[in-house]
């Protein structure tokens, strides 16, 4: 299993060239990586939304990750202070968490996320 930091391409798709650098990931195939990017999808993913163009990760990121076969989504939106998890190894859709939620990593056995944490050393 590897975590890498934001600014990591992956590449979905040669055909069309689908490349996306998304906030949080984990890939549990090393063979998906090569020097310069992951290649394939990883299996969870947690995109932070940008005030700017929050359709980038509520529709067009979950149209790319659901097609080319990430196992699990999770938009953080701290201005709406949601977070929306989509299941898609179950094809469960737009589940909403509240901001200080501790959230299950469903393909993970034992991995929880405890967001209210997270929200209070930000401050929000």
């Amino acid at each position: 299993m590897a975590a890498l930091q934001p600014q990591f391409d992956v590449k979905l798709s040669d055909k069309p060239l689908t490349i996306v650098q998304p906030d949080l990931l984990i890939i549990c195939d090393k063979n998906k990586l090569d020097n310069k990017r992951c290649n394939g999808a990883p299996d969870f993913i947690i995109e932070i939304v940008s005030p700017g163009n929050p359709s980038d990760d509520y529709i067009r990121k979950l149209y790319y990750y659901k097609k080319y076969g990430v196992r699990e989504y999770w938009i953080v939106d701290p201005r709406r202070k949601i977070i929306t998890v989509n299941y898609f190894e179950r094809d469960i859709l737009n589940v909403q968490y509240a901001f200080f939620s501790t959230i299950k990593v469903s393909i993970y056995k034992d991995l929880y996320i405890n967001f209210s944490e997270l929200a209070n050393s930000l401050d929000v």
